[in-house]
């Protein structure tokens, strides 16, 4: 958990500007960070969703002692989609526009998302990862990161965008977890083809002085 809290900490943190830099009219550059938005706002959708349906409810059963913090849980959840749920449609359609007007909401909404996320995120490693090792058992929690996993994008390159994402920022023991965890061939596939895909994929949409 902490190493994805990582990779969506920096992207929300990077898109309000990454957003607000993409000139009036300029659609080919608006429909690259269209993309790369909606892809890290799928991702934090669905863990979240995987949490919301899998680890509170077993979490909030266990002890009376964490039913308030799940509760706290469950609503910074509910802010932070009511933000994702109204951002996402005007990022869809900005991508085909580049207005103005819909990138300034964008902007705006984004820049709310963030501390929110932030609050959470923080929160989570530090009331709540105690919690789940001491209450949920290896299985449940497995079970949810798996429904996490069956619910990203499908498709090669948003899987290993999404890996490159999570190992810009890991620590060499992350990395190597991570990796470890993959499937053998998305492994291959992650040192085939992942590295070079996801340094270009920096370039485009954070420009060109981005490296992983």
């Amino acid at each position: 958990m902490i190493v994805i809290h990582k990779a969506l900490r920096r992207e929300f943190r990077l898109l309000p500007e990454i957003v607000a830099g993409v000139p009036a009219g300029d659609r080919s550059r608006a429909r690259r960070v269209a993309a790369h938005a909606e892809l890290q706002l799928r991702f934090l959708h669905t863990h979240h969703d995987s949490e919301d349906r899998l680890i509170w409810p077993n979490l909030a059963r266990r002890t009376e002692v964490t039913t308030d913090i799940v509760d706290v849980m469950q609503r910074q959840h509910h802010t932070v989609d009511e933000l994702v749920t109204e951002v996402r449609p005007l990022i869809q359609r900005w991508g085909g526009q580049a207005d103005v007007p819909t990138r300034d909401r964008i902007v705006a909404l984004l820049v709310a998302l963030h501390p929110v996320l932030q609050e959470h995120l923080d929160l989570e490693e530090r009331e709540v990862l105690p919690l789940i090792r001491e209450h949920l058992t290896v299985d449940e929690w497995t079970a949810a990161v798996k429904d996490a996993e069956k619910h990203l994008p499908k498709n090669p390159r948003s899987g290993l965008l999404l890996a490159g994402a999570v190992l810009e920022d890991g620590t060499d023991a992350e990395r190597r977890w991570f990796l470890h965890e993959l499937p053998g061939p998305a492994r291959l596939m992650w040192r085939l083809v992942g590295r070079s895909l996801y340094r270009s994929h920096l370039r485009t949409v954070r420009g060109p002085a981005s490296h992983s």
